[in-house]
């Protein structure tokens, strides 16, 4: 099944829209526009009378912005949309090994946002570097699974980090574990003019892979107006 955006352009980029029994990882630095990418499909899913789960661990509520791009308040959308926020990197691991408790017949999206935001706070303590790292690929590897049982789209929103290489500007959080389980990726840079995004698909690579969407009150669009995270 494919859940469109709505926004032409963007779902073009992702061949129809968010596919379910995938795992989709979308990464940008700060501000790109992630929160939005994910609340544009969780509005539109629940437009089309399906559920969505979101996991919010980047600490601001994403209910205001969604109520933006919606255009209505949040309790309409209530229904639809079932938000957790879990305290720590341990407790997101709980949530996601009990994902399949709260996923309903109607359930077709899960947002995680973001991933690696718990995981890197845990990796202040470089004694548990090494069974951090175990824990990412384990809950990555749970979602993966819990998309593909229950026929769900997935999408991991993910922090980035320079490049060592110097070859781009970033790159995502834990690259090589993303990597690993990820069907499709999606890159979001922050472009030069105000609200300009670049987009750009990396992984599948067939058909129109990059495109440039504008941020605005009410999610993405191909037209400017006001910037909005």
């Amino acid at each position: 099944m494919i859940l469109p955006s709505g926004q032409s352009l963007l779902d073009r980029l992702m061949n129809g829209g968010l596919n379910t029994g995938v795992f989709t990882h979308v990464y940008g630095e700060a501000a790109a526009g992630k929160t939005t990418f994910a609340l544009q499909f969780v509005n539109a899913v629940a437009n089309l009378g399906f559920g969505s789960i979101y996991i919010n661990s980047e600490g601001q509520s994403p209910v205001d912005r969604l109520e933006q791009i919606a255009e209505k308040e949040y309790i309409k959308l209530e229904p639809f949309v079932k938000i957790f926020v879990p305290k720590g990197f341990s407790e997101q691991g709980v949530l996601i090994d009990d994902l399949d408790l709260y996923v309903r017949e109607n359930t077709k999206l899960v947002v995680i946002d973001t991933l690696t935001k718990q995981y890197r706070l845990a990796l202040e303590d470089k004694k548990t570097n090494y069974s951090n790292h175990r824990e990412l690929n384990r809950q990555a590897g749970i979602l993966k699974g819990l998309a593909l049982q229950h026929g769900l789209a997935v999408l991991v929103l993910n922090q980035v980090t320079a490049r060592l290489d110097g070859l781009d500007d970033f790159e995502p959080v834990a690259e090589n574990i993303m990597d690993y389980w990820s069907d499709y990726v999606i890159k979001i840079k922050i472009g030069r003019t105000p609200g300009e995004r670049i987009l750009k698909r990396l992984l599948p690579g067939n058909g129109t892979n990059e495109g440039k969407l504008f941020l605005t009150n009410t999610g993405f669009s191909t037209e400017p107006t006001i910037e909005k995270e």
